[in-house]
């Protein structure tokens, strides 16, 4: 009975917080799994982009770019810092119009991506955003360097966000970093044996910045926190950086809660109740396989005590509680960064475009050397000059663009999900049998193979269309 006037309170709780202007909408989910958690036997970084509007996303292979010892890079807020002697080349998924949406894999492996998470900070300023995760994959060769990279960032110009919480994996471990407004940050390392999963709000609890094999930090982020009256330290509670820095309403939000428990409950070797307070990693029931991180992003509370409300409302993806695979994802992706460096080019992102319990996950290796026109609106040179237009990067201006295709294709099946859903789950089956099929023939070149699977895939859901 208890669980029940919880969750009553809780959606009581969302209902009246989404009158404010400052309500956040769901804003991306990530699973991140250590080397030896997972049945691969190799890092994976699972992501579910989230963000308002009809957006289109690009797809870019970068190749790596040298400039002159004078060159700097001018962020979108005009702020000018020094450019790096050679970027790295990096796959980048481009969703356009916003500042926090891109994720990168680079040719080490360096994997990125985020989720909004909001803070306690209203007074600090910030000038670096959109840019930080692009100058990450530009300039680190492990996890840990691209956080110190991204820690220089934020300390030297300030973040210019509430808050967000960055993942970043390489091929032999994961670092989560939580960034606040302004210039304070802390990175936790997830052990290799376990996994963490972040929501919508920040993760990271009890800190040990002594221990820099798996923490590192802003040397003042517990005295800041007391000078602000978060974290009272003749209490008897230990410094916890979430309860200290999260903004109440997401500690609390039905956004949030759910989707953390339901990803938790399917993954761990241990059930948990809706209201107990999760770890920032826990052990797996078994290794975790690729297939079992697709089933948790593609899922809406199937088998929980949330599904019922699924049950009455138009598509699984509609409903006063979010759910993992909801409304507002615009792609789904699962990171296999090798554990042998020299397999970096075999590292491998698999991608479903928008819903992914309605579209198949196709293999992009990072050795693709060209990704089909029909995933780009322009060249991946103007692609930044353009990122904002938001002219440039709509449907209407696309028409033939692989997202403008994958939308009304999505949209087919969610008007009658129920009825449709299984013809959504044929073409999936059949896209599948036909990657094995290519991964077993004897021609592997995989630049081939990516570059192909990726075709037909917009090909086969443009004749579904008609």
């Amino acid at each position: 009975m208890f669980r029940y006037w919880f969750i009553f309170f809780l959606l009581l709780f969302q209902i009246t917080f989404s009158q404010r202007e400052d309500f956040p909408l769901i804003n991306c989910y990530t699973i991140a799994v250590g080397k030896d958690a997972s049945s691969l036997r190799c890092v994976l970084l699972a992501h579910n982009e989230d963000d308002g509007g009809n957006l289109i996303v690009n797809m870019y292979k970068v190749p790596r770019i040298k400039f002159s010892q004078n060159d700097s890079v001018t962020l979108t807020t005009g702020i000018k810092i020094s450019q790096a002697k050679e970027t790295n080349s990096m796959f980048w998924l481009e969703t356009t119009q916003q500042n926090f949406g891109d994720l990168f894999m680079n040719e080490y492996g360096i994997t990125i991506c985020s989720n909004a998470c909001s803070s306690k900070e209203k007074q600090s300023i910030g000038n670096i955003g959109y840019d930080l995760r692009r100058i990450v994959a530009e300039r680190a060769h492990t996890a840990k360097e691209g956080v110190k990279i991204a820690a220089q960032l934020v300390e030297t110009l300030g973040y210019a966000s509430s808050g967000r919480t960055y993942c970043i994996a390489d091929a032999n471990e994961i670092w989560i970093m939580a960034i606040v407004q302004g210039t304070h940050w802390i990175a936790e390392r997830v052990p290799d044996n376990k996994i963490a999963i972040v929501p919508n709000y920040y993760t990271i609890g009890e800190i040990n910045l002594q221990d820099t094999s798996n923490f590192l930090g802003s040397k003042d982020i517990i005295s800041y926190a007391i000078t602000q009256g978060w974290f009272n330290p003749t209490s008897e509670k230990s410094f916890n950086f979430r309860e200290a820095y999260s903004s109440t309403q997401n500690l609390y939000a039905i956004w949030n809660i759910p989707r953390h428990w339901s990803g938790i409950n399917r993954l761990s070797n241990q059930e948990y109740n809706f209201y107990d307070t999760f770890p920032f990693a826990f052990s797996p029931k078994e290794k975790i396989s690729k297939d079992a991180l697709m089933k948790v992003l593609s899922s809406h509370y199937e088998g929980t005590d949330f599904e019922t409300n699924t049950l009455l409302r138009e598509n699984a993806h509609d409903g006063i509680i979010a759910r993992i695979c909801n409304n507002s994802t615009k792609f789904s992706v699962i990171a296999q960064i090798q554990s042998d460096s020299s397999k970096n080019n075999f590292n491998i992102l698999w991608w479903a475009p928008l819903n992914p319990c309605i579209h198949p996950y196709i293999p992009i290796y990072f050795v693709i050397d060209s990704i089909p026109v029909q995933y780009q609106n322009c060249s991946a040179d103007k692609a930044l000059y353009h990122h904002f237009d938001k002219q440039t990067n709509t449907f209407e201006a696309n028409p033939l663009h692989a997202y403008t295709i994958f939308k009304r294709y999505n949209d087919t099946i969610n008007k009658h999900y129920w009825k449709k859903v299984s013809e959504a789950e044929k073409f999936k089956t059949q896209m599948d049998i036909e990657i094995q099929r290519k991964f077993f023939s004897k021609e592997l070149n995989y630049s081939k193979i990516s570059y192909d699977l990726l075709l037909e895939l917009y090909q086969k859901e443009k004749n579904i269309e008609k």
